[in-house]
Formats: C-alpha cells, sequence, structure tokens
C-alpha cells in the first residue's frame, strides 16, 4: 500500500510540475487564458475519499441536500451534536480519532465530506459554498453543542457563524485568516503563476463575488461572542502561526494554545489536542494556558520581532 501511495503521489507531483510550466508560458502568450485556468484550479480541491473509521462504532451515513449541492453525512451516537469540518483538499475520515472520545464522552458526532470533496457532490467549490454548506447542514442537525474545524473549514466556520450559524461553542484548529488578494498570493506562488496576473484573479473573484472583505475571517470574528478555542502549530508550515494569532485576538474571549512539532495536519490525531478540545467542549472554555503555552507564545512574537 506505501508503494502505490508514493507512486500516485510522484504521479501527481509530476503532472503538477507539467502544470505549472504550462502556466508560465500561457502567462507570456495568453495572459488572460492563464487567469481563466488560475482561477479554475483556485476552485478545484484534490478529492479523497475517506470515510470516517472508527472501531467499534458503526455510523449512519446519509446525506445532505444544501445550496452547495449534496453532501455525504456520516453521524456517531446520541447526546449533544459536534459539527466536524475538515478544511481544503481534506474528508471526513480526518475526523476518527476525534468521534470515539466524542462518543465515549456522550456527544452526537457528525463529520461531513463539503462540497467537491470525498463523497460530496461537485468537482468545484469555494468559500462562499463551503459556509453555505456548514450553515444548511447545521440546520438539519440542530441544536449544535460544538463545531470542530480545520483549516479553511475553520476559516468557513468563522464566516457561517457571523452569517447565522447558531453553535454553543467553536474549535478552531490551524484556521486561515486573510485577506483573499493573501489566499491568491499563496496560491499564485504555488502555481508559479507570475505576480503580474494576481490583480487579475482578484478582479474576477470580484466580478464573481462582490465584496471580498466579507471573506476575511478576522473581521468576522470580531462580531462573535462564541466561546472558540484555537489550536495552532508554531511551525505551520502551511497555513501560519501568525494567522490563528491573529483569528484568536480579533475574536471577543477567544483562547489559543500554541502548539509546536505537529505542523498542520497531526493536530488532528493529536491526544493531548482532542483532550483539550473535548474537555472545552463538554465543560466551557479553558482555563488560562499554561505556562509552557505563554512560553511559546512569547518565544513566536520574539522570533517574529527579530525577523521582522
Amino acid at each position: 500500500m506505501r508503494d502505490v501511495d508514493e507512486r500516485q503521489k510522484k504521479r501527481t507531483n509530476g503532472r503538477f510540475q507539467v502544470l505549472r510550466a504550462g502556466l508560465r508560458v500561457l502567462s507570456a502568450v495568453a495572459p488572460p487564458l492563464a487567469e481563466q485556468l488560475a482561477m479554475n484550479l483556485f476552485y478545484r480541491p484534490q478529492r479523497r475519499r475517506l470515510p470516517p473509521e472508527v472501531p467499534g462504532a458503526e455510523p449512519h451515513a446519509w446525506r445532505v441536500k444544501t445550496r452547495a449541492g449534496d453532501l455525504a453525512v456520516w453521524d456517531y451516537g446520541r447526546g449533544p451534536t459536534v459539527l466536524l469540518v475538515h478544511g481544503w483538499s481534506g474528508a471526513a475520515g480526518q475526523w476518527s480519532p476525534f468521534i470515539g472520545p466524542l462518543l465515549r464522552a456522550g456527544h452526537n458526532a457528525i463529520a461531513l465530506d463539503l462540497p467537491a470533496h470525498g463523497l460530496s457532490d461537485g468537482d468545484r467549490t469555494n468559500l462562499q459554498e463551503i459556509v453555505h454548506a456548514i450553515v444548511d447542514t447545521a440546520a438539519r442537525v440542530a441544536p449544535i453543542r460544538a463545531v470542530v474545524a480545520h483549516s479553511l473549514g475553520a476559516t468557513a466556520t468563522t464566516l457561517a457563524l457571523a452569517q447565522g450559524l447558531r453553535a454553543e461553542r467553536a474549535v478552531l484548529i490551524a484556521p486561515a485568516a486573510r485577506d483573499v488578494q493573501g489566499y491568491v498570493h499563496a496560491f499564485a506562488q504555488q502555481l508559479g503563476l507570475p505576480p503580474a496576473r494576481e490583480p487579475g484573479l482578484v478582479a474576477r473573484m470580484r466580478r464573481k463575488f462582490g465584496d471580498l472583505d466579507r471573506f476575511d475571517a478576522r473581521k468576522a470574528a470580531a462580531r462573535l461572542s462564541t466561546p472558540a478555542l484555537v489550536f495552532h502549530d508554531v511551525d505551520d508550515a502551511q497555513v501560519p502561526f501568525a494567522e490563528g494569532e491573529s483569528l484568536a485576538r480579533a475574536w471577543p474571549g477567544a483562547r489559543l494554545t500554541a502548539l509546536r512539532g505537529r505542523g498542520h495536519n497531526r493536530p488532528l490525531t493529536d491526544p493531548d489536542v482532542v483532550r483539550e478540545a473535548l474537555t472545552f467542549i463538554t465543560t466551557g472554555p479553558p482555563a488560562a494556558p499554561s505556562a509552557e503555552n505563554e512560553a511559546l507564545l512569547l518565544q513566536d512574537i520574539q522570533e517574529q520581532r527579530e525577523a521582522g
């Protein structure tokens, strides 16, 4: 199985390098076409078909109709509902390590595949559709004790709460929190798209969605009163720690727990993260941060000052 995964990874990397080279050529000879192709790619996640698997527990698998299409959903157990929201190019099965502890604590754990992800409908999606998917799914399973969300799913959850999602608690893991221009810049760098093409991408998005400031999770967070716990690794290579830090700072009363050595995805399988999140969901806002956590935050701030 590992050999198969390695071959698949090599094929994917090979295709990506060809795509990067093609985009650079297209940017030189036909800039509008390069921008349109890049925009199409911007909305196409990598699909991972990974349903949840929890030893000794059988899920109820079903589908929910939302404004973003039909979505695959799995729920486990009875009791207060906890909605689990994965990130971009993720899948519901990433929450398997959370589901068992939630069941044992007497909760109903519900994980969904977002639009164009996993076993859900679609091949392209965007942040507004993901927000609609969260709000519409939550309406079907309300009341919601807590939402636990990862990466761009945490961004969308923040926006969903500002747009009417009702939940008693929010746990956000490695949340992305920047303006749309920041997302476009990071994506363009990944694709090897010349910086001169970025304004064209942003202009196309404005024509499609209108005001892009409404997708800034930091601005949405400032209007929220939902108790929130934010986890972020100080060395996260995919979503910088500064983004989780800025979101927690903007969110009234939110608590930031700094991690180290977990990266971007490993917090989803880390027993300490699961335990702290479950305590927050079950008993309310966490106590003041530990001395170790305070030290990590101070060290990160100092490193950022020295780098700046």
